[in-house]
């Protein structure tokens, strides 16, 4: 029960058709090299561990270990698979492709309070959800060494962010975007939109956070924002999203992928494209006045499924197409 509490611990012991996954992604110095690292676990019908690593130069790989090589602790929390390490402290990783260790700083959360334990809200309180979410650090320092392909990149001056998904599948459709690195900013954005199952029906929810000069702005389906003249053209996407007097233009462009593994029914079985290099661009307003107008460059952003047919048949009130 007080995992609810603590997003970042592993919610899956003795539970079966069930994934759980952590989202580690890292920026160079320089911002020309950026890895994201998944370690997690399978619990279906193939129960094992896993890492999957992505990076902007088009490289994807998952590994597959056994599934007695996954260990957890939640005092403090840390995963541990073989011999990689995981924690909201540092990470190291031993791969053919790429060698790191790196140690975090100053993270940035997304809050956990008593009745609204992190980026889902009282959502979170549900047992029977399909799939969790949470957001472990818009963005934070990051510093250590980086080996890929035998080659030491610079990670002294480095910035990173964590998310986590845990439950039974992905979604059928959805939407997923972050960047924090932003024009001439400590900016950072997320944004997901995805098909929430919900008894015999289903709604379209949505989480969006932008984090600004140590403030992380809310725009979420439970805290009364809505969307706007969404639309996905080629490999674009438009939207505003408005919460009170606080509103946000947003306009992401894809740019080239590869492919993950995703979970149904605990298995890692599907098949999804991520890019590390697609732009965010945003504008953010408070009473109309502009706070902060920026590209983010090294954008993960995901779109799976038919997210724009999903929203038309749910006949959302919070989400508006063009």
């Amino acid at each position: 029960m007080m995992n609810i509490w603590h997003p970042e611990n592993f919610h899956g012991n003795k539970k079966n058709k069930f994934f759980e996954g952590w989202y580690f992604k890292q920026t160079s110095s320089q911002k020309d090299y950026v890895f994201a690292v998944i370690p997690g676990v399978s619990i279906g019908e193939d129960s094992h561990a896993f890492i999957q690593i992505i990076d902007n130069r088009n490289f994807s790989k998952y590994y597959r270990f056994k599934f007695e090589d996954f260990r957890f602790s939640n005092k403090p929390f840390s995963v541990s698979i073989d011999k990689n390490y995981f924690s909201l402290e540092s990470l190291s990783l031993d791969t053919e492709y790429i060698k790191a260790n790196l140690y975090f700083r100053e993270l940035k959360p997304w809050p956990v309070k008593l009745l609204s334990p992190g980026a889902m809200g009282f959502f979170g309180f549900f047992n029977f959800l399909e799939c969790y979410h949470g957001i472990l650090s818009f963005n934070h320092m990051v510093t250590g060494n980086v080996v890929v392909e035998g080659k030491n990149i610079d990670f002294e001056n480095g910035n990173g962010y964590i998310e986590k998904d845990w439950g039974t599948s992905f979604p059928k459709s959805w939407i997923w975007a972050s960047s924090n690195n932003f024009d001439n900013s400590d900016a950072s954005f997320t944004l997901s939109i995805a098909n929430v199952p919900f008894g015999r029906s289903y709604f379209v929810g949505f989480i969006i956070g932008f984090y600004l000069n140590g403030m992380i702005y809310q725009f979420t389906t439970y805290n009364g924002a809505r969307i706007f003249n969404l639309r996905i053209e080629d490999n674009a996407i438009y939207l505003r999203v408005e919460r009170g007097k606080l509103s946000i233009d947003i306009k992401m462009f894809k740019g080239g992928g590869s492919f993950l593994l995703a979970p149904r029914n605990g298995d890692m079985v599907g098949r999804i494209e991520e890019s590390l290099n697609s732009n965010i661009e945003v504008t953010f307003k408070s009473k109309g006045s502009v706070l902060y107008a920026g590209k983010g460059i090294n954008a993960g952003l995901e779109v799976v499924g038919d997210i724009i047919e999903d929203i038309r048949n749910s006949k959302s009130k919070r989400i508006s197409l063009v």
